[in-house]
């Protein structure tokens, strides 16, 4: 029996002596600063990953046809400049025709291949890319701008001085940085493109 300071007998307690008190049913557990920071993080993550996912690319018979035919196009034009390309003297082995003449009639089978089979199977499943988006559109934009901006500026500045350039702003616009992939990518690849065509098979640049 346990007294009150008044010495009224309080009602029997059903914890025993020196146990902790049991906390009624409307005392609510408080968890912990860390849980709630945790938890909180967890929730920002996930939202911002839901905000950020692009929807999938469906598939499209359309868009493979499109593609197909554009390299039959541009394929069928590189053989044409190809055999325009003049040269000081006729051989009957390798001259500066033979190297784009040979790329340009290796994409175009590849590109009729590519039409034939967009025509006749159904279209590719695309569920590894995502949907065109408005900044992707915008890269694309510009990539043309800078291809017809290099095409101009070819003849009058010289390969060795605008390719780089191009190079540089290409690849920054994809998404490129570091010094390495800003600087040594296009002073090596403009080199080797440089050797292979104007120094190995001799085609002017």
């Amino acid at each position: 029996m346990i007294r009150s300071r008044k010495g009224t007998p309080a009602a029997p307690s059903a914890q025993p002596d020196g146990a902790a008190p049991v906390p009624g049913p409307h005392v609510d557990r408080v968890p912990p600063a860390e849980e709630l920071l945790a938890h909180d993080a967890a929730d920002a993550v996930e939202a911002a990953g839901e905000a950020d996912h692009a929807p999938l690319a469906r598939p499209s018979r359309r868009l493979e046809i499109v593609c197909a035919a554009i390299a039959v196009v541009g394929s069928g034009a590189l053989v044409v400049l190809a055999r325009a390309i003049k040269v000081r003297t006729e051989t009957d082995g390798i001259d500066p025709r033979w190297w784009p003449e040979l790329l340009g009639l290796a994409g175009l089978a590849l590109g009729v291949l590519l039409l034939v089979v967009a025509v006749v199977r159904p279209p590719f499943d695309r569920d590894d890319l995502e949907a065109a988006t408005r900044q992707g559109w915008v890269r694309v934009g510009l990539a043309v701008v800078l291809s017809v901006v290099f095409v101009l500026l070819w003849p009058a500045l010289g390969f060795l001085v605008v390719t780089p350039i191009f190079l540089v702003a290409a690849t920054y616009l994809f998404g490129g940085r570091g010094w390495k992939t800003l600087i040594l990518f296009p002073v090596v690849m403009t080199g080797f493109i440089y050797l292979l065509f104007h120094t190995l098979l001799k085609v002017p640049l």
